[in-house]
């Protein structure tokens, strides 16, 4: 996503941040209040459907917008040299950033489920001693009497609240971790369109909106998905909301540095180029491993008809091929 130089108008890019701002809270509030307000009468199947086409968005805009572009900007004319020899810095600084959120999220999931894991360590150990125990009880008082070993899964109501608690967990900080990768990335991309102008600017701006609202379908299903103890809807569209403003406030920014800002300057486009290229594995590890390989893994997703799951397949390669083609124009 280059930056133009030409006509840039400051009220049509103030107008830009309403539009993007509005785009975001659409796609993210809509699977939110659709969960929770019993009259928005739209099918969960359809926002299942968005859920995974908007993944093939923010996939295609990792690989085809913001890595490509990244590419582009590090391997222009106006930089004469001054990257050195090296002349994958994209695909390094992207691979960095992957290593990173993979990083952030092991630390945050061994803070935040770890006590969780450890106490359901602690109740199985203790529920197989016990067990072991009872049943040598059982062997000396009387094999004719024992009762098979299923017989004891009633011990499963222990089992059945901690398993559940562990993966509510695990399910918040995946999506929090998600919505954490797609604002930084958000931050950038809003950046980059509020110092771009001309025509450039417009099909930018059809392109972000584009993927604002399907990515917000995405991130916006995933909260809605999420089991808040309480106050459900009001947590999730303060979740939702969180997403919205980045990318305008990443407008807001460029908008306020644009007078000193020199888009073809060799220290500009260091800059873009390096920060398109940590968004790009920012939204890499979200896409993949986030949303990839956890939604298309989950027992829910396997347990489904093969109809539906090959629909989720299609609407996910629709999304890249969708957002991809965009990347003719912007």
């Amino acid at each position: 996503m280059a930056a133009g130089v030409e006509d840039w108008d400051r009220e049509l890019q103030i107008g830009g941040v309403f539009i993007i701002l509005g785009v975001g809270a659409l796609g993210a509030m809509l699977p939110v209040a659709c969960k929770h307000v019993e009259w928005l009468n739209v099918s969960p199947w359809l926002l299942t459907l968005g859920k995974f086409f908007g993944a093939g968005v923010i996939l295609a805009t990792a690989f085809v917008h913001m890595l490509g572009g990244a590419t582009e900007t590090l391997k222009d004319d106006c930089l004469d040299g001054r990257m050195g020899d090296f002349d994958n810095w994209p695909g390094l600084l992207a691979m960095l950033a992957v290593l990173a959120m993979h990083l952030i999220e092991h630390v945050l999931t061994a803070a935040y489920v770890g006590g969780s894991n450890d106490d359901l360590a602690h109740m199985s150990s203790r529920n197989a001693a016990t067990l072991a125990e009872h049943n040598n009880d059982e062997d000396e008082e009387s094999k004719a009497e024992k009762v098979p070993v299923s017989g004891h899964l009633s011990h499963g109501h222990v089992h059945a609240p901690l398993f559940t608690d562990v993966d509510r967990k695990r399910r918040h900080l995946s999506t929090y971790i998600l919505e954490l990768g797609i604002a930084l990335h958000s931050v950038i991309v809003g950046m980059t369109l509020a110092v771009t102008g001309g025509m450039e600017f417009k099909t930018l701006l059809a392109a972000i909106s584009f993927h604002q609202f399907f990515e917000g379908v995405a991130l916006g299903t995933r909260i809605s998905e999420l089991q808040f103890i309480r106050r459900p809807l009001a947590l999730g569209l303060l979740n939702a909301m969180v997403f919205a403003v980045t990318t305008p406030l990443g407008q807001i920014i460029g908008i306020g540095i644009r007078q000193t800002f020199a888009p073809r300057s060799p220290s500009s486009l260091i800059i873009m180029g390096v920060l398109d290229s940590l968004s790009a594995g920012i939204l890499m590890y979200s896409a993949i491993v986030n949303l990839l390989v956890e939604e298309f893994a989950a027992k829910e997703f396997c347990a489904s008809t093969r109809k539906a799951r090959v629909a989720c397949f299609v609407a996910m390669y629709a999304g890249c091929a969708g957002m991809s083609i965009i990347g003719k124009w912007a």
